[in-house]
């Protein structure tokens, strides 16, 4: 490339920086960070409507919760093999995958007449769910500038809320009370938003460059990166021809692939992060998919006509947590955000119960409440932060190679703590009459999480003068 002289090709990664962000990036984010918004709609419409299948097919308290954890099972499978087929195959076939296997699967379970059958669709499609999310992660982190990859993971994240809203709008549209549920036409309006992203990321979202850069297509990836110019309408001084990578894709079988990652992510430089960042997203999925379980058994008990309408609030306040985790992210180190957001997710907890607990005194009846609306609110707003700095931090410190993979234990982790947590609430309930102690055991997972975040390296957003600052396994400074 000429212009006066000739101009010197750089890393795609610089390259990408000086684009900037852009039209590009949100197209990225709608189409791939989408996944999210079918994750959202489809969890807790699974755990909505198990009430009203406890009634029609007579299910036990353990069975009824079983039919949740088999989807969090089929997401934890799918996040743990997601890693070696996006590196192999590619994120961005991934994604379209997913949201097809979504769209199937919920349409198909609503026409289930027995649990069998339901679990085996539900299964499925969490199978689909896993797969798509670390193919995200991976791009989100590779096609975003350094500064923006918090923003931009805040956003793609507040797409799950979109899909929280769209089921309980219709769930207060079919029973305010969650009695009496038309769960087979609920599920199929359920899986209508992963139809429509499966045909618009079919047909308009773009592959990684740096996936393609590693695969040695690099003429793709050249096409890719003008596209992101055009786009963003970047100057006509930034170079957007890069360095050209020999390609590094391995002849070796998928598995062999998938060892290679996993051999790398537990080396001695990554081993401790990749243990404690797992232990955070275990104990981060269990209180909040936990509670996504337990707040439609436990609401109804608590707010008396109200509890549909209160799961839409719900919902809602989770969008201060995502512009909490936004802040937090850009403004501190990951492991001070971590900090922060345990601390105030105990405190919620232990709100939470202290309120639903009541107290028979009139008098204090009205604080009692203050205490239960401050708790339940603050569970559905603190986790959000955990999810965009711990999830992120998952898709930073790995190298290219290895990213899907890091990404993909981070969320496999937490998808095992969905997928027992159900069976952990009802065994609480049976064991001891009660749901609070349920609560206790999240509090009590919370404040040892605490402690282990001494564990993780201190990255920082910025850099003192401001300048955006690359995360990168060579830029992180232990303290």
């Amino acid at each position: 490339m000429k212009n006066g002289k000739e101009k010197r090709a750089v890393n795609l990664e610089d390259v990408i920086e000086s684009i900037g962000m852009g039209p590009a990036q949100i197209a990225w984010g709608i189409l791939g960070g989408g996944i999210w918004l079918a994750d959202g709609a489809e969890l807790l419409l699974v755990s909505a409507v198990t009430r009203s299948l406890q009634k029609e097919w007579h299910l036990t308290a353990f069975m009824k919760g079983f039919i949740v954890s088999a989807v969090y099972l089929g997401i934890l499978l799918g996040n743990a093999a997601s890693g070696g087929f996006s590196h192999r195959f590619g994120r961005r076939e991934m994604i379209v995958l997913s949201y097809c296997g979504i769209f199937f699967c919920g349409s198909l379970s609503g026409a289930c007449h027995t649990t069998v059958a339901f679990m085996m669709m539900r299964f499925l499609g969490g199978i689909f769910i896993g797969i798509g999310q670390p193919a995200w992660l991976s791009i989100s982190a590779e096609i975003t500038p350094a500064y923006w990859r918090i923003p931009m993971a805040a956003a793609s994240q507040s797409l799950f809320v979109v899909g929280e809203m769209y089921i309980s709008f219709l769930l207060m549209m079919d029973d305010l009370n969650m009695q009496f549920l038309h769960w087979r036409v609920l599920l199929r309006l359920g899986a209508l938003p992963a139809f429509v992203l499966f045909l618009l990321s079919a047909a308009y979202l773009n592959e990684s460059p740096m996936f393609l850069a590693l695969k040695g297509r690099n003429h793709e990836a050249r096409h890719v990166v003008e596209d992101m110019g055009r786009l963003n309408r970047a100057s006509s001084a930034v170079v957007l021809d890069f360095e050209p990578r020999t390609n590094s894709a391995s002849s070796g079988s998928l598995v062999s692939e998938m060892g290679r990652q996993m051999n790398l992510v537990f080396s001695v430089q990554f081993m401790v992060v990749t243990m404690v960042i797992m232990s955070v997203c275990f104990t981060l999925n269990l209180v909040y998919f936990g509670s996504l379980f337990a707040f439609p058994q436990v609401l109804p008990l608590l707010m008396h006509g109200q509890a549909a309408s209160e799961l839409l609030v719900g919902a809602l306040w989770e969008l201060p947590g995502l512009a909490m985790g936004l802040l937090l992210g850009i403004t501190a180190s990951r492991r001070t955000s971590l900090k922060f957001y345990l601390t105030a997710l105990t405190c919620s907890i232990l709100c939470f119960i202290i309120g639903a607990h009541g107290h028979p005194d009139p008098e204090q009846e009205k604080t009692m409440k203050v205490f239960l609306f401050m708790g339940y609110y603050g569970i559905k707003c603190v986790p959000n932060i955990g999810f965009i700095v711990a999830y992120q931090m998952s898709a930073e410190v790995y190298p290219t190679e290895a990213r899907s993979m890091g990404a993909g234990l981070a969320l496999a982790s937490g998808r095992l703590a969905a997928m027992i947590s159900p069976m952990i609430y009802e065994a609480a309930v049976l064991w001891t009459g009660i749901y609070l102690f349920f609560f206790l055991f999240m509090a009590a997972l919370c404040l040892s999480n605490l402690y282990m975040v001494d564990l993780l390296p201190e990255v920082a957003g910025l850099q003192p003068d401001g300048e955006a600052l690359p995360i990168s396994p060579e830029r992180i400074q232990v303290v």
